[in-house]
């Protein structure tokens, strides 16, 4: 024997120990493990990537309920601006006349390019432009106001002549301020929206639907202080030196807001009321409570009757005794159970989560008890994985949306440490070969003494 056939017998022998087959088959990337299996630890990044929903939502699929309240007004939408959840929905898309409720839009241009304490003056058209009849604020040619207590003048008692004000303010001109109303409403999404002023004095050629004035209030929400104007009781204009009295105050025209009304509706936050023959009675509304916020829009009222505040109060009301923003699944519950291969015993055992609770708008009767969840998970994992790493999805479906986010490892899993296994291997043929050496040398040294 030979120092060539030792060599040959030794590369024999890893070969086929477990080390060799490991390393042919699976590589030799174990440098996250430590040397024993009680204190292994793969190397892991404990930060979580930013868990997400991916929402989709088709209101046809959505249970029509069988106690919708019956309304008076020609056309009403009922909405979370959150999610876009359709609650209510009546004639929505259809043209209608908006009268006062235009004003939105224009608070929203003058909320966006404007600060509050700008100042605008008041011009001599903007007074005389406003029709007999249509309601005003008094303000005087010739007075400089601020920004806020002109935007105080349009959304409580519906000034029309601090529309032209800030129309010709932000645009230049009239003409040039419907135009970009049409633009920015196209951006929003408006679908049948045309503007030809910034107040809504009747126009046969100035229309919308209830859906756009959904939109366009859901974008005006945004900014803080529209919603502290639109919840104010009354408003003062301040006195000028050319109106030096103070008797300018008005009240709000939206009646769910008046505790002394028969429509007060306590979890009411705005917006605005409009009114023309034409158009008949108008409302865009707002409610919120701790669960739910609400975006309601009538249009179409017969005037007179009050069927805008009652039809209002009637379907906010509806929709807060039915709906609720609640927990429909618990991130601490795990969704699926896996035993991962080529594991370390202490590890092998791996729950698999969600990193996000799912919290949605649902009907009273959907509660995370009859949620189903629609795991897609493979059914064979292999270790190492790192904690939150992404292993999979879940979707829920829920009264029309469809929930999906990324399903993910509880914790480590260590993969067995082989190179600590295959050392020891090693090790004993180490200790064979020179056994076997020691053997040989004997062997050999003895013929040399018989020779002799």
């Amino acid at each position: 024997m030979n120092k060539r056939i030792l060599s040959f017998l030794l590369a024999f022998c890893l070969l086929l120990s477990p080390f060799g087959a490991y390393a042919l088959s699976e590589g030799t990337d174990d440098a996250v493990v430590a040397a024993a299996e009680d204190t292994q630890t793969p190397a892991t990044d404990d930060a979580a990537p930013t868990p997400q929903w991916t929402v989709t939502y088709d209101p046809k699929q959505q249970k029509t309920p069988d106690d919708l309240p019956a309304i008076a007004c020609k056309a009403a939408y009922v909405a979370d601006p959150a999610s876009g959840k359709v609650f209510f929905e009546k004639n929505a898309h259809e043209k209608m006349y908006p009268a006062s409720t235009t004003k939105l839009l224009t608070a929203l241009l003058v909320l966006e390019h404007c600060t509050p304490d700008e100042t605008a003056k008041v011009s001599a058209g903007a007074v005389s432009r406003v029709p007999a009849g249509y309601v005003t604020a008094n303000l005087k040619a010739g007075e400089t106001h601020t920004i806020r207590t002109l935007l105080q003048a349009l959304l409580i008692p519906s000034a029309n002549e601090a529309a032209f004000v800030l129309a010709e303010h932000v645009g230049g001109s009239v003409e040039a301020f419907a135009a970009m109303c049409n633009e920015r409403a196209a951006e929003l999404g408006c679908e049948n929206l045309h503007f030809v002023n910034p107040n809504g004095i009747h126009d046969n050629d100035h229309y919308c639907t209830a859906y756009d004035l959904f939109l366009v209030a859901k974008a005006c929400r945004k900014y803080d202080l529209f919603n502290e104007i639109v919840t104010m009781k009354s408003v003062t204009v301040p006195p000028t030196e050319i109106y030096p009295a103070n008797d300018r105050i008005y009240p709000n025209t939206n009646q769910l807001l008046l505790p002394s009304s028969g429509y007060f509706l306590s979890d009411c936050t705005g917006i605005k009321t409009g009114y023309t023959p034409q158009a008949g009675e108008c409302l865009v509304a707002s409610a919120s409570d701790e669960n739910l916020d609400l975006i309601s829009v009538v249009l179409g009222g017969k005037p007179g009757a009050g069927q805008r505040f009652s039809d209002s109060k009637n379907l906010l009301t509806y929709v807060y005794d039915r709906y609720a923003y609640r927990l429909l699944a618990d991130k601490t519950v795990p969704l699926a159970h896996r035993t991962v291969k080529k594991a370390t015993k202490k590890t092998q055992a791996l729950d698999v989560i969600m990193q996000t609770d799912l919290r949605a708008v649902a009907p009273n009767e959907i509660t995370p008890d009859n949620v189903p969840a629609v795991v897609d998970l493979p059914e064979e994992l292999k270790a190492p994985i790192r904690k939150n790493q992404v292993l999979g999805k879940v979707t829920y479906s829920v009264d029309g949306f469809v929930y999906t986010t990324d399903l993910v490892a509880l914790h480590d899993v260590v993969k067995k440490p082989y190179w600590l296994y295959n050392l020891l291997v090693v090790f004993a043929l180490f200790v064979i070969f020179v056994a076997v050496r020691t053997v040989y040398l004997k062997q050999k040294r003895k013929r040399k003494r018989k020779r002799r």
